[in-house]
């Protein structure tokens, strides 16, 4: 073994990760990184693998290349991708965001491969062609999803959130929801695997609602990020049949087109026709809260039933663009003000709702000064 092949090992090692799959003779290997439980893109074990394991084997076999995968879950992509492959740990990354706003420093992007997106999950005597359809049914979303985002937005549309889609699922078979507006691989499927296949799963476009996914290699690393991309080209046929093996929604996606309002009216807010799920608060205006009992801080109750689903319990989320403990670090002296205007007004473009029509102001000053606590 060379000295760079032991140094490469080496690094894996002491970066938790586990290499996988021998070097066949006569074979370079291409290191791969993936995630080890994220089913249906990658397993470790077990007899399903995952379309990016299964096409990563494909696209080395293309190349003339042995895979050897590399490890390393993904629940922080970034920090995955600084600990991987910009560290020289393995030589192309399945998958990343192929849209040019998604930027690693030190990574390229190949061409697109695959169109993914979010999906109706509906029973099939239920026909569904568009918003319009799912007005006055009971929807299950992802708590702070572009589609919660998107139905928040209008009038008469009724929601129930979830943090996962398998969740989602349950209140659907159990009839607590009559439709679902979901992940579309990883309903389509859980519905394959877990529920026989019982619901359509229908892909959708729309702003925010899907994208296409690519391989990273590092900078400089074009020659490689071209034969890759002439692989996945001549792979198509095949990453279609690994689609359809793992259940992601196929064919034509439904356009999912939202009436335009004013960006301070009533509608804008998770007031309008919002039923949260029985793990959040459901209160709309609100009275502010009564005087804390003794040793209790203002506002923490409030944040950690409805905002923990996305910044974590008393805002310290492992991923590090929600962790709401650094604000005042990453916005300096004017982070109270950035934060009052974000809980105000809500960014969609990053999956944040307005809840000023659904929270007082003394109950969000309430939220800032738990905020000031956490601080750094």
């Amino acid at each position: 073994m060379s000295i760079r092949r032991f140094a490469r090992r080496v690094l894996c090692t002491l970066a938790a990760c586990i290499a996988l799959g021998a070097t066949s003779a006569g074979a370079e290997p291409l290191r791969i990184c993936a995630d080890p439980d994220n089913l249906p893109f990658s397993k470790s074990e077990g007899p399903e693998k995952g379309l990016y394991v299964e096409l990563a084997r494909l696209v080395s076999q293309k190349l003339g290349e042995s895979p050897e995968f590399v490890w390393w879950l993904t629940y922080n992509q970034r920090k995955a991708l600084r600990n991987t492959i910009l560290q020289d740990g393995c030589d192309a990354y399945f998958a990343l965001p192929a849209n040019a706003d998604y930027r690693v420093r030190g990574l390229l992007k190949t061409k697109p491969f695959l169109d993914v997106s979010y999906a109706i999950v509906a029973p099939s005597v239920l026909p569904v062609s568009g918003l319009a359809d799912l007005r006055g049914k009971r929807i299950g979303v992802l708590h702070g999803s572009p589609p919660h985002i998107l139905l928040a937005a209008q009038q008469g549309y009724a929601t129930s959130s979830f943090r996962a889609n398998d969740e989602a699922l349950a209140a659907l078979e159990r009839g607590e929801v009559e439709v679902a507006i979901l992940w579309g691989p990883n309903a389509g499927y859980e519905n394959a695997r877990r529920h026989g296949g019982r619901w359509q799963v229908t892909p959708v476009t729309g702003e925010g609602l899907g994208g296409q996914v690519a391989v990273g290699v590092r900078r400089g690393q074009d020659e490689l990020a071209a034969r890759i991309d002439k692989a996945l080209a001549e792979l198509q046929p095949q990453i279609e049949e690994l689609a359809r093996k793992y259940g992601f929604p196929r064919g034509k996606p439904m356009p999912l087109v939202a009436r335009r309002v004013a960006p301070d009216a009533r509608s804008a807010n998770l007031s309008a026709g919002l039923t949260v799920h029985s793990s959040m608060v459901a209160r709309t205006n609100a009275p502010a809260a009564s005087a804390p009992a003794e040793g209790v801080i203002p506002g923490r109750t409030l944040f950690n039933n409805v905002c923990s689903h996305c910044h974590g319990t008393d805002g310290a989320s492992p991923v590090s663009e929600r962790d709401l403990r650094k604000l005042q670090r990453r916005y300096k002296d004017n982070w109270k003000d950035t934060a009052l205007t974000t809980i105000k007004n809500g960014r969609q473009d990053a999956g944040m709702p307005s809840w000023k029509a659904t929270y007082s102001d003394a109950q969000i000053e309430e939220v800032i000064g738990f905020l000031t606590t956490l601080q750094k």
